[in-house]
């Protein structure tokens, strides 16, 4: 037996006879008393037998220790390429028009704002390109984004029945999502997306109400503020679970917790769940000086988890594991612009030399850009094989990679905090469930 090369230990800070024990391979997470700890280190440094079985066992379990043979990282390079490659699933994300009401100063998009829906024959080819797989899929994941989707919300629809007639004949799961402003959120909108079956949805609120409509500005310049908050409140019982994003740089991080207190005194928090966004100058749409480093930018989330960690829950910051980054590593995900050009990521959609193709088949694309996102693996790294916050990072966001931008996971820099946020919540849930 031998130790394995992603353990964590940190002092705990609630009780000083105790460590916390964490492992990022197999995200357990324990509590361990100090001489046990003792112990544990005798094994790792001078080689000495663990005779307490139970113990033993409980390091097994949590993967603290692993066999004398064990490859951990050939394990990880397996399991990223098992998902990486695997076809099981088809996930797109779709951009049902290039147009947006909100004229965001900070969004990526802003530039490339155009107005037009996805016309007929890409929806057509879309279809096509579901049917195509249908015999081989079992899951198809579906993110309606934009510009902003709902302005074309009958592009939304008729997909949507299609694709669940698809995967109700072919015993499919169907699961989709909605990146959305919220503004156009009302009761017939509302009703027709769970008729649609969306099941989850992201909605972006920046802060109070001064703070939000000089950040989100409809179009014309006035405010949104209102009529998001009137959509979420009037429709919370018809609406998915909801993330709130909350957009944050050096200029707005104060703002951030105005958004819980709104949420808080609306009772809307059971359904909806604030965090924060980090806003970064992508496609050179906004001041660089301005935004946070990953490190700043750890810090405010840290601080923002930690003060209301009883209300957001512990999973809000609990590290991942983690086998792709996403949409852009993965081979059968795509980002679909209403125009019908293809992506592998939701930043370069619009940006024509960015894409990798197209739905009807004319466009070639970037075949660079396409493989330099696909073939990068973390395992062969010269850095990240020998991190520990590998297997819930696996060499973090392909395009900041891409881009030269550095794509280390948060928790790099908070994983000792975090962890005793987390394990002073979840011991106190479970004193109280006791007592109960």
């Amino acid at each position: 037996m031998k130790a394995s090369n992603y353990n964590f230990f940190f002092p705990y800070e609630s009780d000083e006879s105790k460590v916390i024990a964490y492992n990022s391979l197999s995200n357990a997470l324990a509590l361990m008393d100090k001489d046990k700890h003792k112990v544990f280190n005798d094994f790792l440094n001078h080689n000495h037998s663990i005779d307490d079985d139970e113990f033993l066992q409980q390091l097994k379990f949590g993967n603290f220790i692993v066999e004398s043979e064990c490859n951990e990282l050939e394990f990880l390079r397996h399991r990223m390429l098992s998902n990486r490659y695997q076809t099981r699933t088809l996930s797109l994300t779709i951009a049902t028009t290039a147009d947006c009401n909100f004229r965001c100063p900070y969004c990526y998009e802003k530039d490339v704002i155009k107005p037009i829906h996805m016309s007929v024959d890409i929806q057509d080819k879309i279809i096509e390109l579901v049917k195509s797989q249908s015999g081989t899929i079992s899951n198809l994941s579906v993110v309606w984004y934009g510009g902003e989707p709902l302005m074309a919300l009958d592009v939304i629809e008729r997909l949507s029945r299609v694709f669940i007639e698809i995967c109700e004949e072919n015993k499919i799961t169907y699961f989709a999502n909605i990146i959305t402003n919220g503004y156009l959120l009302n009761s017939k909108t509302a009703n027709l997306l769970a008729e649609l079956k969306v099941q989850a949805m992201q909605i972006t609120i920046d802060g109070n109400e001064e703070h939000h409509n000089t950040q989100r500005p409809y179009f014309d310049g006035s405010a949104t503020f209102d009529t998001i908050i009137r959509n979420l409140v009037e429709n919370k019982d018809i609406l998915p679970p909801t993330s709130i994003r909350i957009n944050v740089d050096k200029d707005n991080i104060k703002q951030a917790d105005e958004v819980f207190r709104i949420l808080h005194k609306k009772n809307l928090l059971d359904k909806m769940k604030p965090y924060l966004g980090k806003i970064n100058p992508d496609n050179n749409t906004y001041e660089g000086s301005k935004c946070f480093d990953m490190c700043g930018f750890s810090e405010a989330d840290l601080e923002y988890f930690s003060k209301f960690v009883n209300e957001l829950g512990c999973q809000h910051r609990y590290p991942q594991s983690v086998s792709n980054a996403c949409t852009a590593d993965a081979t059968n995900s795509f980002v679909i612009g209403a125009d019908g050009l293809l992506y592998k990521c939701w930043i370069n959609i619009g940006d024509k030399a960015s894409a990798v193709g197209d739905i009807m088949g004319v466009v070639h694309g970037n075949q660079k850009l396409f493989f330099d996102y696909l073939m990068f693996d973390a395992t062969n790294d010269s850095e990240c094989r020998h991190c520990k916050f590998i297997p819930i990072c696996m060499g973090g966001c392909p395009y900041r990679r891409v881009s030269g931008q550095e794509t280390c996971t948060l928790h790099k820099y908070f994983m000792e905090k975090v962890m005793n946020t987390i394990s002073q919540k979840i011991k106190s849930d479970v004193t109280t469930q006791k007592g109960a």
